[in-house]
């Protein structure tokens, strides 16, 4: 005798926002997605990125202030570069102007949801806060990464935070450098 029943799960906080748990029919593998790609879908995601040429021991900042908000950026960011540089991490760094805004973009380009997290390049830092995090890298290898597992920082609310880009070499060169995050509320 076989008995069949239907795994269900929910979607959503109503009594009737369930659904069956799909299989793929060739594997018979369970359909998941990441939580970090769900996001992606619920429009709670976001980047920005940028290039930027600097000259002999040449510093270039980029501030991220988060909101005062229980909602809390999970962020991973990457930067490559032609040739060496140093770059150092920052919390609770002080500003007094936090220069020219970057733009974001909400990863789900279905929806123009605009991101809590604010970015900017060239901030006037008055004080650079706590060091969280530093490294030298260079010719053509990149700092940070995409795996979020091992990169991702959950930042504080209501915090100033700043990535410090310091050329090493005697030429210019140029850097690159992209953040990728979202903004979730803790469930509990």
């Amino acid at each position: 005798m076989s008995i069949w029943r239907n795994l269900v799960a929910r979607w959503g906080s109503g009594a009737g926002e369930v659904d069956e748990v799909r299989m793929d029919a060739s594997t018979n593998s369970l359909q998941t997605i990441t939580y970090e790609h769900h996001e992606v879908h619920s429009g709670s995601a976001y980047f920005t990125g940028n290039y930027v040429d600097l000259s002999n021991g040449q510093v270039y900042d980029i501030l991220f202030v988060t909101p005062n908000t229980t909602s809390y950026a999970h962020m991973i960011f990457e930067i490559a570069t032609e040739a060496e540089a140093m770059f150092q991490y920052y919390e609770g760094v002080t500003t007094s102007a936090d220069g020219t805004a970057l733009n974001m973009f909400c990863r789900n380009r279905q929806k123009d949801n605009t991101p809590a997290v604010t970015f900017y390049h060239t901030p006037t830092v008055t004080a650079t806060g706590t060091l969280i995090g530093q490294g030298i890298f260079g010719s053509g290898k990149s700092a940070g990464g995409q795996i979020r597992d091992s990169n991702e920082f959950v930042l504080k609310p209501n915090t100033k935070y700043m990535l410090r880009v310091t050329n090493n070499t005697v030429t210019a060169n140029w850097y690159d450098y992209f953040f990728d995050w979202y903004e979730h509320t803790d469930k509990n």
